[in-house]
């Protein structure tokens, strides 16, 4: 009889662990099994992942105090892929649990976790689609009818049992007609959502400025259901909500929501899901979808406590990314109302900056309070403290001036020694705030002076400072100051485009501007007579000497020897202000901020400063000590000047060429038309008749005429009609229609040129070549037409007459036709005849234009390693490097070799979606260049490719060409 029970016993529990059993068919001991195995076997593994890639994430993170913080610091993260093996992991076992354990309470939950996994790892596309299956496959209304259905079959017998139990329930698949006949009706209700959408949001955008109505509690507000829950991409329109979210009072959608009834129970993850949803439409520029989830979540009346808190938040992000923030304002005090010490600190904080920035500096002021309030984060309690004394003047608290004593006497507590960069940063906000610019400067050089190594603060300091350098037209400074805004300010900034946007049309005026003034002050030099040039080397020497002599009594001090015949203890590095260089400078920019620019002498505070010594000795004054220079070394310390006629000439020509450019800069790139004006004007007056005058001519007329100067203009278009009266200027100033007629014969010489490309395509160089010559002959001026001739011509020269020839004709492309594409290229060519195997033009002639950008396309990731490398070696390390970050992605590698000679090895990596999803590999490997190849080893460059390019670079061999289109165009 026992045998007999335990036999039972055993059968019973292999009958339990069964997987594929239908939930009617399962005993309670099945049940336990399932659900205890799918939470303690995969799914708490898997959390415990996700948490901990959480924290990851937010300490990845560092908030900038000068600008608005993020709700959400594991969002602002830079570098998702820093989690990226922890969360494939994740993803991994709840795969694993929703198949073993279907029928498990669990499985929900196992999709709301994959969902947060590819939501961290910033994969919002597939974030949607897993988030959008789980709330429709799990809404209340499936899981009633799913139960209701599995208590029919338990309570029917014999053949309805039977039939019952063979219908469609659990996992049971559907009819092919039904399959059918679902998807039509999805089809149907999604056009019908998406023709209201769009009715909507015609009516919305016709009535700017009002704010939307929201849905009564009582109203029907749901959307068609899609009865697919997994969709492509391709079949989803971007703006549908294919859920049926309805958590009020309309019956079927409702669900058992009281907290308490959970208290022994496992707690569905619908409503969860609909949050996280909620947050992929914020981030995927959705707001209006998640606006309607939020605010049925809102609204509903059984919403757990903890969704509706954070859904209160998530509101406010939303309004926040929408730039709402007087919408968001009501939603973050909810959200504060109910948060834990922490997140109230961070939200207070947010709600603080957000009144400032809508004027509102008393409420901001108690909202600066209450994160004193409820802060234990030290950064964040002085960062507060700050905006409290900057508001106090600000609220009428207190005096401007009062407000800097408190920021200086914050400079002098010991324990902010680490945040003078941060108090400076205020003092300047305050200056700027004053109307003193010049102090507000001083201040914010204060802060790049006293860094504590924050490089958000050092972002925002020199982008004010670059700001500021543009708008005095100090171009030069300004170009300096964007570059290294660019080299701290995060990528995800707003402001990121803009500031690069500047570095780049600033990059070639900053270039001319330091042309003219190098060459302008050896030219100088060069006029000084041979005494005076022995006089101002004799004086830099001095200076040398005296910088060098300073530096070498510095070290003596520092480096005293340690014990005086006694063995005294070495002595320490001194902490007197005036052996510390640094801290004489800082000096300085203290006491010109607090008194201004005066001058270092006894008694600057009295306003009689006569002194004995001043009566004493009138117009003393020290000379330079004469040090003796031997006249061959003065450009060791007056510069490479000048020293003959030809090249005084050949620095003016390089000055003329400078200022024309600049000219022509301003107008183009700044549309500054009064800095055109003064550059273009200097030229001719300091360079009459020369070869840029007739274009400086026609610019200046431009220029003139763009800022209503009827008179000069008019004076500019008499020159050139009177001096120049056959060019093509004079004939465009007279005739109205000139300019049709030119385009049109433009047209047509463009057409002749690429006649002429096809016949050296063909091969026919010498026929090209001809038809080149007689094509330039009729070209004006600086055509553009001319540099593309010159090229072609070149590449027929190398056909025709060999390397030698080729390379002689590549270099006068070079020197005539600088800041071009067709120099660019030259310069390519030459650099590659210089190295191993370059081929001959007529070989490649393939151009950029043979590459073509589609995002869309499928693409590879190639590696160009540029020495000879063990690729067995490369291929294992690069495999590490895609099974820790990749390892879902189940990338292919394979090898080849490229160039003429089949000398440059390449990996290849197979494959990618689209650009975007090659372009996030490309950040990751930038970001966590620890864990890829070791770029001290090895000189590689990793490159997106689309499927057609890819082929493209197999046909012409040519890796470099397509490095430029890539730089240019992702």
């Amino acid at each position: 009889m026992k045998r007999m029970g335990a036999m039972l016993l055993l059968v019973g529990a292999i009958s339990a662990c069964t997987t594929q059993k239908k939930q009617e068919d399962l005993s309670m001991l099945g049940k336990l099994y399932h659900n205890t195995t799918a939470k303690y076997n995969g799914y708490f593994n898997a959390d415990e992942l996700l948490a901990g890639s959480i924290v990851q994430l937010d300490d990845q993170h560092h908030d900038n105090y000068t600008q608005l913080l993020p709700m959400y610091e594991y969002i602002a993260a830079d570098n998702p892929q820093a989690v990226a093996p922890d969360l494939d992991k994740a993803i991994e076992k709840v795969t694993v649990v929703a198949q073993l354990h279907r029928r498990s309470h669990w499985t929900d939950d196992c999709y709301l976790l994959l969902g947060k996994a590819q939501f961290l790892k910033k994969d919002y596309e597939s974030a949607e689609e897993t988030l959008r299956f789980m709330t429709d496959e799990y809404k209340p209304s499936k899981e009633k009818a799913r139960k209701e259905s599995g208590t029919k079959t338990k309570k029917g017998s014999g053949r309805t049992s039977s039939r019952a139990s063979s219908g469609r329930t659990g996992n049971a698949r559907p009819s092919k007609k039904e399959v059918a006949k679902s998807k039509k009706q999805q089809e149907k209700e999604r056009k019908q959502y998406n023709r209201e959408l769009k009715k909507k949001k015609k009516k919305s955008s016709s009535s700017k400025g009002k704010k939307p109505s929201t849905p009564k509690p009582g109203e029907n507000t749901e959307t068609p259901a899609a009865t697919n829950p997994v969709t492509t991409p391709a079949d989803t329109p971007e703006e549908a909500v294919p859920t049926t979210i309805s958590l009020g009072n309309s019956g079927s959608e409702a669900i058992e929501s009281d907290p308490d009834s959970y208290f022994l129970k496992h707690r569905p993850a619908y409503q969860e899901g609909l949050l996280w949803l909620a947050k992929t439409y914020v981030e995927r520029d959705n707001p209006d979808a998640a606006m309607r989830i939020l605010g049925q979540l809102e609204r509903d009346p059984k919403t757990f406590k903890d969704i509706g808190r954070e859904a209160a938040g998530v509101m406010a992000y939303s309004y926040i990314q929408q730039k709402k923030y007087s919408e968001a304002l009501p939603y973050l005090d909810k959200a504060i109302d109910e948060a834990n010490r922490p997140t109230k600190a961070r939200f207070s904080y947010i709600k603080a900056q957000l009144h400032q920035k809508l004027g509102q500096n008393e409420a901001a002021y108690q909202a600066f309070e209450e994160v004193l309030k409820y802060t234990d984060n030290y950064e964040m309690e002085f960062s507060a403290k700050l905006s409290l004394a900057q508001n106090a003047w600000r609220t009428g608290k207190g005096t401007g001036e009062e407000a800097k004593q408190n920021l200086e006497k914050m400079l002098r507590d010991p324990k902010n020694a680490e945040y003078k960069d941060q108090i400076y940063y205020a003092l300047a906000e305050i200056a700027f705030e004053q109307n003193n610019r010049e102090e507000g400067r001083n201040d914010l050089l204060l802060v790049i002076e006293n860094t504590s190594g924050n490089r958000a603060l050092e972002a925002e300091v020199y982008y004010r400072l670059a700001k500021m350098a543009f708008e005095d037209e100090s171009f030069v400074e300004a170009k300096s100051y964007f570059d290294n805004t660019l080299d701290r300010m995060n990528s995800t900034d707003e402001r990121y485009d803009e500031v690069r946007r500047y570095s780049t049309n600033l990059t070639e005026i900053a270039e001319n501007l330091t042309v003219i003034i190098e060459k302008d002050s050896l030219l100088r030099i060069a006029q000084l007579s041979d005494d005076e040039k022995l006089a101002l080397a004799g004086k830099v020497k001095k200076e040398r000497d005296d910088a060098r002599l300073k530096a070498a009594q510095e070290k003596a001090a520092q480096q005293t020897t340690a014990g005086n015949k006694g063995g005294a203890p070495a002595l320490v590095k001194s902490d007197f202000f005036a052996y510390n260089d640094k801290a004489l400078k800082r000096g300085i920019r203290e006491f010109q901020r607090k008194w201004g620019d005066r001058p270092l002498k006894d008694d600057w505070r009295r306003s009689n400063q006569n002194t004995i010594a001043d009566a004493a000795s009138p117009g003393a004054e020290t000379q330079p000590e004469a040090v003796p220079i031997d006249p061959e070394n003065l450009s060791e310390y007056l510069g490479d000047f000048p020293k003959t006629n030809q090249e005084i000439e050949e620095f003016k020509i390089q000055i003329r060429e400078a200022m024309f450019n600049l000219g022509s800069l301003y107008r183009d790139r700044m549309k500054n038309y009064p800095k055109s004006v003064d550059v273009l004007e200097e030229l001719n007056s300091r360079f009459p008749e020369s070869n840029y005058e007739l274009d400086s001519w026609y610019l200046l007329y431009l220029d003139h005429t763009d800022l209503n100067n009827s008179a000069r203009a008019k004076e500019y278009y008499d020159k050139i009609v009177q001096k120049y009266p056959t060019t093509n200027y004079a004939k465009l100033l007279q005739d109205p229609d000139f300019a049709a007629k030119f385009m049109s014969e433009e047209q047509q010489r463009s057409r002749r040129y690429d006649q002429i490309y096809q016949s050296f395509k063909s091969g026919n160089f010498q026929d090209a070549y001809d038809q080149g010559q007689q094509a330039v002959a009729q070209l004006f001026g600086k055509h553009p037409l001319k540099a593309k001739y010159a090229l072609l011509m070149a590449m027929c020269t190398g056909n025709l007459k060999g390397k030698d020839a080729y390379v002689e004709d590549l270099q006068k492309v070079v020197a005539l036709y600088p800041d071009t594409d067709e120099q660019r290229k030259a310069k390519e060519i030459l650099r590659m005849l210089g190295g191993a195997g370059a081929k001959l033009p007529g070989q490649a002639a393939e151009e950029e234009s043979g590459y073509s950008y589609n995002p869309s396309e499928l693409h590879y990731i190639i590696i160009v390693f540029k020495q000879e490398v063990n690729l067995n070696d490369v291929k294992f390390t690069v495999s590490d490097y895609n099974e820790k970050y990749h390892s879902l992605e189940k990338l292919r590698i394979s090898n080849i070799y490229m160039g003429e000679k089949q000398e440059t090895p390449v990996l290849v990596l197979r494959r990618f979606k689209n650009a975007e999803e090659s372009m996030r590999y490309y950040e990751g490997v930038r970001k966590n260049a620890k864990d890829f190849l070791d770029a001290g080893k090895y000189k590689f460059d990793v490159l997106p490719v689309s499927q057609n390019n890819y082929r493209t670079i197999i046909t012409t061999r040519n890796i470099d060409a397509y490095k430029e289109f890539f730089e240019r165009n992702y």
